[in-house]
């Protein structure tokens, strides 16, 4: 029997590049989220030239997400989108800009606003949404969307006073994309080598949450199908993400956490958005960290110590096998905390996880 969520984890670099598929009838339905910067799109094409063409040679994506404008997200969009040779359709896609930019350049955000608004391309925008923007209320407890047979996607960031907060600024973003800037991450505290790192202090330590506007309006969603669930967290603030997963059990009539099989983690594990209030908003059996650990040093050792500490014997995965994240492996430290840790095989990158059919 297929898996009902498989979930591929492709290496981006140091960004964020998910392919989705589901059994759907006699079908696969796929959801492709991001792109990962521009130098990974090599990676990307070549995957996705491996999916079964239809008779005239066409691959079809059922829906595209593009959580965010941050160029470790976007910055394959154009390259994808402007090539021919795949055969790429698509169902619906998902992206977030102004109703009017008041800027007209070259930067990625505003090319992908273009294409999509059908000048290069004509390409189905915000179908979903009638076209209008990708939101919801933080204490509605997300909006859920299907179909007969389809998988179930609900969405939980971002909020229309985050995107308010990122069309005030973007001009500036999108020069930013322009210009491939990356943040500056924070000095980072390593794990102490020659000895067990104290994952509760760890843990326990105060760091500052996310503040990036861009990163604040990332499209953050729960897809769940035949009893799997798969929680995709973006680049999302926690203080936006805790609330909405809160409201989410609480519509749900849940106690406790919400309950997930898979998270694939906000901003690559930065300490930023991995936060202690976080990890007792949701509890997963997997957790996902999509990052070569290069520009910014993710994942930080605060959010991973934060994911084994404050869950029941998870499992850790890598989408590349890097010697930061390697600690994460110590015998000593997988005995003394319980938990797992799965890297890429045979020295390559990326990670799939495919999730079994269970009964709801």
């Amino acid at each position: 029997m297929p898996a009902a969520i498989t979930l591929e984890v492709l290496p981006a670099g140091y960004g964020d590049c998910l392919l989705i598929s589901c059994p759907v009838g006699r079908r696969t339905w796929r959801m492709l989220v991001d792109t990962g910067p521009d130098e990974t799109y090599p990676a990307l094409k070549a995957r996705l030239a491996k999916l079964p063409a239809d008779g005239t040679g066409k691959r079809h994506i059922d829906l595209f997400v593009v959580t965010h404008i941050d160029h470790d997200h976007i910055g394959g969009v154009a390259q994808l989108l402007n090539d021919s040779s795949l055969g790429l359709t698509f169902g619906d896609v998902w992206f977030n800009a102004p109703p009017r930019p008041a800027v007209r350049g070259v930067a990625e955000g505003e090319a992908l606003a273009q294409i999509l608004a059908g000048t290069k391309r004509v390409l189905p925008w915000n179908v979903a949404w009638s076209g209008k923007p990708v939101s919801t209320p933080a204490e509605a407890g997300g909006v859920e969307l299907t179909g007969r047979g389809l998988p179930s996607i609900t969405l939980l960031t971002p909020t229309p006073e985050r995107l308010q907060d990122l069309y005030k600024v973007w001009a500036r973003e999108l020069e930013r994309l322009r210009q491939k800037e990356r943040e500056v991450p924070e000095p980072e505290t390593a794990v102490p080598r020659g000895g067990m790192p104290d994952l509760h202090a760890l843990a326990a330590r105060v760091t500052q949450t996310d503040k990036a506007v861009a990163n604040g309006s990332s499209i953050a969603m729960l897809i769940e199908h035949k009893g799997a669930s798969v929680l995709l967290g973006a680049d999302a603030f926690p203080t936006v993400l805790v609330p909405a997963l809160n409201a989410l059990s609480t519509r749900r009539g849940l106690a406790g956490p919400m309950k997930v099989d898979v998270f694939k983690l906000s901003h690559h594990g930065s300490r930023a958005n991995v936060t202690q209030e976080l990890m007792r908003a949701v509890q997963a059996e997997h957790y996902v960290f999509s990052t070569n650990g290069a520009q910014f040093g993710h994942p930080n050792d605060e959010a991973v110590a934060r994911v084994i500490i404050g869950s029941k014997r998870p499992t850790l995965w890598f989408n590349y096998a890097t010697e930061r994240n390697q600690r994460w492996a110590e015998p000593a430290l997988l005995a003394k905390h319980g938990h797992q840790v799965r890297y890429p095989a045979g020295g390559q990158a990326g990670v799939v996880l495919a999730l079994a059919v269970r009964a709801a």
